[in-house]
């Protein structure tokens, strides 16, 4: 659907996985003599036993060259040839592989979780206000209300009315939020949207994130998933959720504790022995890794997680994902100070 999807297929796909998807191929068309003449381009579906595949950041597509093991009888002449397909947001296809590992099926629960999990938005201004859940497929309006609020000339009626504006909002946010656990975004135009978010940080302690909507109400609220900045919300969060773990890792690991390590071999042995609290892997060293070193990440990551430690897949593309190549592709922080002997 998204570039993020993108990413995330482009990292699942390994070689010799089987690809179906729709794309255009010259058909040369013989003559009776049996001479190939001017081809046409026509489009149909095809299967590709994955060679290798490409991530081209300037044309936001994955391509996928393979040799072709699937296609329609009447084409059947295709088969064992080369062949690359597109992949771009909206792309729709099918992927057959022989075996998903561990680090595949976070991959896949993690991008689904983002897509899942709702988003409350809160729309306000000086006239109107809505509360409304923002699922992947539907729009929940929890709460709407009309106000006037006094002009900034009345300042003293205008600070009453605000408090019983935010007093009435933010209780029906509290109760809406209880039931949805997800993110809470608060839109608007002006200096109202900060205000709240302010409001709602210090009264309760939540955690606010404010975009910006030309209004209020439910308008405010679908112009705000027009926009994209409801999915930007929540790709900035995770990596700035990314850039704090790194942080604290390179913060335990200048005090010399023996709480934070990177490279296979040292955090291979801190999983065995139960220490790791968190794991970091990025993408991209991940998917030029050996076999070997594949399968004893798949280790690692069991290891880590039937001791309830927390795996994070990072990007490659990223800052933190960067760092944590720098410093081999994968670190961990750990419970207690461990040593490999």
């Amino acid at each position: 659907e998204n570039l993020d999807d993108l990413w995330h297929i482009y990292n699942l796909i390994s070689k010799d996985d089987i690809v179906y998807a729709k794309t255009t191929r010259e058909i040369k068309v013989r003559s009776e003599a049996g001479r190939p003449v001017k081809g046409r381009r026509v489009l149909l579906t095809l299967g590709l036993k994955v060679v290798e595949l490409f991530f081209d950041k300037n044309l936001n597509r994955v391509r996928i060259r393979g040799v072709i093991v699937d296609a329609p009888e009447k084409y059947e002449e295709l088969l064992g040839s080369y062949h690359t397909i597109s992949i771009q947001p909206n792309s729709t296809l099918k992927v057959f592989k022989q075996k998903l590992t561990n680090s595949d099926i976070k991959r896949i629960r993690e991008a689904c979780e983002v897509k899942t999990k709702p988003i409350v938005v809160v729309s306000l201004d000086d006239e109107e206000a809505c509360i409304a859940v923002v699922r992947r497929f539907k729009v929940d309006v929890k709460f709407e209300q009309r106000i006037k609020l006094p002009g900034k000339l009345e300042a003293e009626k205008r600070g009453e009315s605000l408090k019983a504006y935010f007093a009435e909002l933010s209780k029906n946010l509290v109760e809406i939020f209880k039931v949805e656990d997800g993110f809470i975004i608060v839109v608007g135009p002006g200096f109202l949207k900060d205000d709240f978010s302010k409001y709602l940080k210090e009264k309760f302690g939540l955690k606010v994130y404010v975009g910006f909507a030309s209004s209020g109400g439910l308008s405010g609220v679908n112009e705000a998933i027009r926009s994209g900045i409801l999915l930007n919300i929540v790709r900035e969060s995770r990596l700035l959720e990314e850039a704090q773990l790194v942080e604290k890792f390179l913060t335990k690991l200048a005090r010399n504790e023996g709480k934070a390590i990177y490279g296979i071999d040292e955090v291979e042995a801190a999983a065995d022995a139960g220490a790791v609290e968190e794991l970091l892997i990025v993408d991209e060293w991940l998917r030029k890794a050996l076999d070997e070193e594949r399968l004893r990440v798949e280790k690692i990551i069991h290891a880590v997680e039937n001791r309830r430690g927390k795996v994070h897949i990072l990007s490659g593309t990223s800052e933190a994902g960067e760092k944590v190549l720098s410093l081999g592709g994968i670190i961990a922080i750990l419970r207690f100070p461990f040593k490999r002997e």
